[in-house]
């Protein structure tokens, strides 16, 4: 439940262009953390990448992280759907794979992963590995990633018994 605090924090993102709820001044790392969870578990906050001069929450190897309101947030504070955020932020979390501006942006390491995995013959950790030049740990916490975005991964064998990720969109879909 949202209180009225929080409920300041929503509306006041709803009135601003970008859409992005500011960090309250003050909050320390800890409430900061707890608070940035809970917006994001209510489905009225989504997770985006935004750019240095822009409200942001905290900062990880993608850059500054931020928290957008989504159009479910606006309608429960009585306003109308979005009308579009800044165009330099990136939504790095949201229900599933194919949503609206999840895609990563092309060229990156983690637009490279879900190309490979997206294939019919899927993608070993060894293929994913030599692809980005990570490690195995690192490459499986990108995977891991993309479960906890939303992403379906299946997970078999190859014919030569070597376990290969596939990234599905339909969760039904079975390992291969």
């Amino acid at each position: 439940m949202i209180d009225e605090m929080h409920q300041a924090l929503l509306k006041t993102a709803a009135e601003s262009p970008d859409q992005l709820i500011a960090r309250p001044v003050g909050l320390n790392t800890r409430a900061a953390k707890a608070l940035f969870a809970k917006l994001r578990k209510t489905a009225l906050a989504v997770e985006v990448v935004v750019i240095e001069d822009e409200p942001h929450w905290h900062s990880d190897e993608r850059g500054p992280i931020g928290l957008r309101l989504t159009t479910a947030g606006r309608e429960s504070l009585g306003f109308g759907p979005d009308v579009g955020g800044s165009v330099a932020s990136m939504p790095v979390a949201d229900a599933g794979p194919d949503s609206a501006g999840t895609k990563p942006r092309s060229g990156t390491k983690q637009a490279l992963i879900i190309a490979m995995l997206r294939r019919d013959e899927g993608a070993t950790v060894g293929d994913l590995m030599a692809a980005i030049g990570w490690l195995a740990h690192s490459t499986r916490a990108a995977l891991t990633g993309l479960r906890k975005r939303g992403m379906i991964l299946t997970k078999g064998c190859d014919a030569e018994g070597r376990t290969v990720y596939r990234l599905t969109d339909d969760t039904t879909t079975e390992a291969r």
